[in-house]
């Protein structure tokens, strides 16, 4: 089967997710979609330089489709496929179309009468009932996350399993709508502990809260190497207030480093109990489909971290990492997508 991957460039989510697909599938071409117009991130091409890659600056025409369908079988794509009609163009061309859609941006939710893809893939199970409700008779649908490659992360987890670093992580990277990551409810948990640790919080765009707690340091720069990102810590603290797709937590399973999150789906899908906190809901909003919105309970979450930073975390850290092998290690995913997509 000859397949093509679109695929991105940038450091941000849906780049590094359809590069983490492309090394692990070895595509016969890449739609590579420079997006650097819109979101004024470094592009790295040399991501795709073993590869057949036709470019797009910025959302591709109906001629570069149609150039980049020309010879194959099927199209993967993380989130969207960039053009309104791609997926009318490809069933023309006699193409298969595979689409990792994320829920709350999934274009198809608010028009399921148009156009949908042969195949969609629910990179968690958050919303993945409710796809197979509209669209299973018009799709073929599976739960498939998108791959993480451990043995590039390799550095990280040797140094974090290694040693008691006293180091928390939080990761804002580019800041999303309702404070998605959980932020606040961060620096507010620190009001109610007082334990030994340096918080460090980690920022792709500008940081818009402020903190004069001695044990924060806010890092506000793009690390290129996804392994530095989680190299020298204990945990990630990422109490997110609303759902979907997580590549911080997948990475950081496989960095060794156990993950804080709300008890909310799909985290408490992924995650053991002693690692969630409980949250409740204090709103929604109107993306492609209604979001709930939640609240981490702060003063908890300060419990489990304090808890978690006093004893010894060499068992938590395995857990941890045996946890990121069995759901996200492309090693682990790669027959699954085999096995779907020659089918």
């Amino acid at each position: 089967m000859r397949l093509g991957i679109i695929a991105r460039s940038d450091n941000s989510g849906l780049g590094n997710q359809s590069r983490a697909l492309v090394e692990m599938l070895n595509p016969d071409k890449v739609l590579l979609i420079n997006f650097e117009e819109y979101n004024k991130k470094k592009q790295h091409p040399s991501w795709y330089s073993k590869y057949e890659v036709i470019e797009s600056n910025g959302y591709p025409d109906v001629n570069l489709c149609k150039r980049f369908l020309t010879g194959l079988d099927g199209v993967l794509t993380c989130e969207t496929f960039y053009h309104k009609d791609f997926v009318a163009l490809a069933g023309r061309y006699g193409v298969k179309t595979f689409q990792q859609y994320n829920f709350e941006f999934f274009e198809n939710m608010r028009n399921p009468y148009g156009p949908v893809a042969n195949t969609l893939l629910g990179p968690s199970l958050w919303g993945f009932d409710e796809v197979i409700r509209v669209f299973g008779k018009k799709s073929e649908i599976f739960h498939l996350p998108p791959p993480t490659n451990s043995d590039n992360f390799i550095k990280a987890r040797n140094n974090n399993m290694s040693k008691d670093h006293k180091r928390l992580l939080h990761i804002v990277g580019t800041a999303a709508t309702r404070d998605r990551n959980g932020t606040e409810s961060v620096l507010e948990m620190l009001k109610y502990t007082k334990a030994d640790f340096e918080l460090v919080i980690r920022c792709q765009t500008e940081p818009t809260f402020k903190t004069t707690d001695p044990r924060v340091t806010i890092d506000y720069r793009d690390i290129d190497d996804q392994q530095d990102l989680y190299d020298g810590f204990d945990a990630l603290v990422l109490p997110r207030r609303y759902a979907g797709l997580c590549l911080p937590m997948n990475e950081a399973l496989l960095s060794g480093l156990p993950v804080f999150m709300t008890d909310i789906s799909p985290n408490n899908t992924i995650l053991p109990e002693e690692w969630l906190v409980p949250a409740k809901k204090i709103g929604e909003f109107q993306a492609r489909v209604v979001v709930d919105v939640y609240q981490a309970d702060e003063i908890k979450l300060a419990a489990k971290i304090t808890d978690y930073i006093n004893n010894d975390k060499k068992s938590a850290k395995e857990q941890a990492y045996q946890l990121g092998l069995f759901h996200f290690d492309t090693k682990t995913l790669k027959p699954k997508y085999d096995k779907i997509i020659k089918k």
